[in-house]
Parts: structure tokens; sequence; C-alpha cells
């Protein structure tokens, strides 16, 4: 069954306009401040040297992760420690991809910070 991407409450994707009434001003504030935090990330990665700057991040670990990709890159895997998506060694699929180092084991996606664990090509539950 194909869900109706219109009525997703999830999706980044805001809609306005007459025929959807009133634009959802919450929505939009929502999104203003997941991008100015992903905005705050991309300076700090620029800015400071990968491993000391990043070493602190809280972050909720992606164990037997691999890239995956809809129709924008992304990653796959379970999740433990996500601050919405609760429970240990969840499977997910996550937001757009943004910012991705194998080497310092974090990745970026629109939404936040993810630690990568183990990689699917260490063998898992996932294979």
């Amino acid at each position: 069954m194909v869900e109706n991407l219109f009525e997703r409450k999830d999706s980044a994707m805001l809609l306005f306009g007459r025929e959807r009434g009133d634009t959802d001003m919450n929505a939009v504030g929502r999104e203003i401040q997941r991008y100015e935090q992903l905005i705050d990330d991309l300076w700090r990665v620029t800015l400071a040297p990968l491993c000391k700057s990043l070493n602190s991040i809280e972050a909720p670990l992606l164990d037997y992760w691999q890239l995956a990709s809809r129709t924008v890159p992304c990653l796959m895997g379970l999740s433990t420690g996500h601050p919405k998506l609760t429970g240990e060694g969840r499977p997910i699929i996550t937001s757009d991809l943004v910012l991705f180092s194998e080497s310092a084991s974090l990745a970026r996606t629109q939404s936040r910070w993810y630690r990568l664990g183990r990689k699917i090509d260490d063998g898992g539950p996932l294979q």
C-alpha cells in the first residue's frame, strides 16, 4: 500500500496555498529550527578540527548501518538512543544524509547526528 505523502505528519515537505488552507506556521517554524541546527553543524565541521570538535556529540547509535537511498542519500540500520524512535536496535531509515564521515564514524542527516557503529559488511542481523 502506498502512503499518501500529503497526509504524513513527519514529512519535511511543507504544504501551502489555497488548496491546503492556511499555512501551518508552527510547522514552518519547526523546519526553520531544523535547518538552523543543520547550518550550525555545517559551520562546526568547517571551522574546527573534525576529531576534536565532534568527539563529544551526544547522538543515537546506528548499528549494522549501510548507505541506502530513497530519492536522496540516507542511511538505514538499527538505532539505539534515538530521541523520537525509541528502543534498542530499532530498524530505521534516516532523513536525508547531509554530512558523512566513515573515518570519524559520524553522519549528519537533516534531522540529527548519528554515531556509526558496525557497518553491515561486518555481518549482522540485516544481512
